[in-house]
Parts: structure tokens; sequence; C-alpha cells
């Protein structure tokens, strides 16, 4: 060996790390080798990029203007809205990430090519933040089981509107957190009594899909069936201007704790209550960082949520402006996971298969069935990232697992 030629010190990283590093997932890794000049290494059938030249090229990909993350440039700050709901108990992790600044602590982390503006958008029901995924003024939503299913139905025929599963968020065996809601004098004694009543629900909704199967089993239509959003439909149960309401968490909860009505059907509903994340697949394609670092986040919240109980519910009863014994107890009965389960992919499928109705009248059944795809990656490079335990691209096979997994 030449003792007084210097020596070349590299310092590679494998794909892994890289994507690791770079908070995006493999295919953006070899979509900018093949078509920007990424620069790598490859050994046998192994690729690996030193660390050096790897950022070198992420700083010329900023200075000449080229966003690396393929973020289309605009004139000022890229914004991202998020829509959730504030009175649905399911999805209350979206709570905890406002409240705590979660989603910002992450997205501080991303190498600075240009601020980010978060934006939040509190809608009364899933199918108002359906429409702002169809419309691009929401880019990612928390969704109910029946919305997310109503989301893939829609993206079967509208050819700008393809919808993907980022992750699950709270769910409950059996439909528990939803419940039938009476008035508190109302002499009800089975399902048959319904009967002849006037209903209040949230039509193209989780509840609406469970009273339509209440309906059916009971064979004798109601008198009325009305639309009234949850907190409206809480007083009509209190004044006793309806005779039911199909209600989601926290309301029948609300109801009991102030002694204003009788809950039906605690033991659940039908199948499981589901809530998750769905976004535009356009969107999620060209901000792979943005949906990474709002799935951390995501994360994040579970781990608060499983870990703090009692100072979740406090954060909780102050944002959704209820008590804090009953934020407590409605949380304490939500498994929160984001992880995706064979099981849940199909409790959705059966909502595209059951004929209930979605909001498509006229198409072809074989156009409706198909079930939301899911893009598992991302949820992937999330939990990399937080170094939780790996669960793989695609969903985890079977029944849900005793213990949480995400």
């Amino acid at each position: 060996m030449d003792k007084g030629q210097p020596h070349t010190v590299f310092s590679l990283l494998t794909l892994g790390q890289a994507v690791e590093l770079l908070g995006v997932s493999r295919a953006t890794i070899d979509r900018w080798r093949q078509h920007k000049g990424l620069p790598s290494i490859k050994i046998g059938r192994d690729v690996y990029f030193d660390r050096d030249e790897l950022q070198l090229w992420v700083r010329e990909q900023s200075s000449a203007g080229r966003p690396v993350r393929d973020v289309q440039v605009s004139s000022g700050p890229l914004s991202m809205t998020i829509g959730y709901q504030s009175g649905t108990a399911h999805m209350w992790s979206s709570l905890i990430i406002k409240g705590l600044r979660l989603l910002e602590e992450e997205l501080s982390l991303l190498p600075p090519f240009r601020p980010v503006e978060v934006r939040w958008r509190d809608a009364a029901n899933g199918l108002e933040l359906v429409e702002g995924l169809i419309a691009g003024e929401v880019q990612i939503a928390a969704l109910g089981d029946y919305p997310i299913a109503m989301s893939a139905a829609l993206g079967r025929v509208l050819p700008k509107f393809s919808p993907v599963l980022l992750a699950f968020d709270g769910k409950a065996e059996r439909g528990r957190g939803i419940s039938v809601a009476v008035p508190r004098q109302a002499r009800l004694r089975d399902l048959s009594d319904l009967a002849g009543r006037t209903i209040a629900t949230v039509p193209h909704s989780s509840a609406g899909h469970r009273l339509t199967g209440l309906l059916t089993s009971i064979g004798t239509p109601p008198r009325q069936v009305i639309h009234q959003e949850m907190p409206e439909s809480l007083r009509s149960i209190a004044s006793e201007r309806v005779g039911a309401s199909v209600m989601w968490e926290p309301y029948p909860s609300l109801l009991d704790y102030y002694g204003q009505g009788r809950l039906l059907f605690s033991e659940g509903l039908g199948d499981d209550y589901l809530t998750g994340l769905a976004a535009d697949q356009a969107w999620v394609r060209t901000h792979e960082d943005l949906t990474v670092a709002y799935l951390k986040a995501h994360l994040r919240a579970h781990a608060f949520l499983r870990s703090e109980p009692l100072k979740a519910a406090k954060l909780v009863a102050r944002a959704a402006d209820i008590p804090v014994k009953v934020a407590g107890q409605v949380l304490s009965r939500v498994r929160w996971d984001a992880a995706v389960y064979t099981r849940d992919l199909e409790t959705l499928q059966g909502f595209l298969e059951s004929g209930a109705p979605l909001p498509a009248p006229g198409l072809p059944l074989d156009l409706l069935q198909p079930g939301p795809a899911y893009r598992g990656e991302y949820l992937q490079a999330a939990a990399r990232q937080l170094r939780l335990p790996a669960i793989g691209d695609g969903p985890v096979l079977g029944d849900w697992s005793k213990r949480v997994l995400l």
C-alpha cells in the first residue's frame, strides 16, 4: 500500500437508510434514480448511496428550484388542509395532533425546501370531508367506515378522484361506539317498537348505514327518517321531538351522563366500527414527505392516547367542550390502532356489497364493489422512522392482535 497517497473514506448508506433519511418511499427513491439523476452505487443486487453525494444532490435540487420531493412550486408557502371531526370520538387523535402540535413538529424535521402552512377543517360529518377531498380543498381526511367505502365507490366513477386509505384510527368491535338513543320516558321493548316512530340520523354516514340495517331487520318502515347532525339529534332526544336517533360517540355517552335519554343495543350494532385516514392518490404521490409526516404525528397521537389517558381526556374535553369524565370513559372504550388488517378491509368491502344506497344512483353494482385501495408503504415509512415494529406494506393478515401494533 502506498502510504503517501490520501485515502478516500466512503460513508455509504443502504437503500433503507436513504429512505429513512429522506423520509420518502422506496418507489420514490427508484424514480429519482431513474429520472432525476440521484447518485447511487450498485454492488451486485444491492444499492448504496454516499451520504455526502446524497446531501449535495439534495442541496442542488433545492437551489435549482426543483424540490426533491416532487412538490409543485407555487408563489406562496405550501399549505395542507387536514379534515377532522371534533364531534366524532373515534377520530379524536386529530385533536391530540392539533393540540400538541405534533404535525408541526414532524414538518420541522423535513429538509427546509419551503415552509408548510397547516390548516384544519372541522366538519360535521364525513360526507362533507369526502366532498372536500374531491374538490382538492382537503388533503388528508379523518373518516368513518361508511364514508371511506363511499369515497372508494365515487373513485370508480370520478376520473380525477382516486382515494387511498392511509391508516386506521379508532376502532370498536361489533359496531360499539354507535347506539340507538331514545327519549328517557320512551317505552321500547324490542326493535319492532321503532316502527312508526320518527328517527333522526346523519345520512351517508356510519350511523346512517347501521340505521338502514336496523330498519331492514324490522321489516316495518318508521314513520319518517329525518336528517339531523349529531348535536341537533341530541337536543331532539332530550326534548322528545323524535322517537329515536342512531348516534355515534360521544353523543350517546353525553345523553347518558346528563340523564336526558336511554341507550339501546349497547353491545353494538353489526359490523366493527372503524375510522381511518383517506387522501387522494395524486396528492399523496406528489407530497410523500408530508403524508409520512402526518402519519408519524398520527402514530404519536395513538401512543399518547394509550399511555397518557388522563392527559388525553383533559385535552379532548377542552377541544370538544365536553366533561372530562365523559371524554375519559369514551376514550377508554376505543382501540387506537392504525394498523390495517384484512379483517378491516373485509368490513369495508361488506359495505359496498351490502346493497346499501351509495351516492351513485343508477350505476352497475360491479362498478361499486371494489374496496378502498390501501397504500401501506407510507404507514410503514412512518413506523420505521419512529422505530416502531415493522408490519410490512400490505395489510396484516387475520384478526386484530391482542397487543396494538401501531
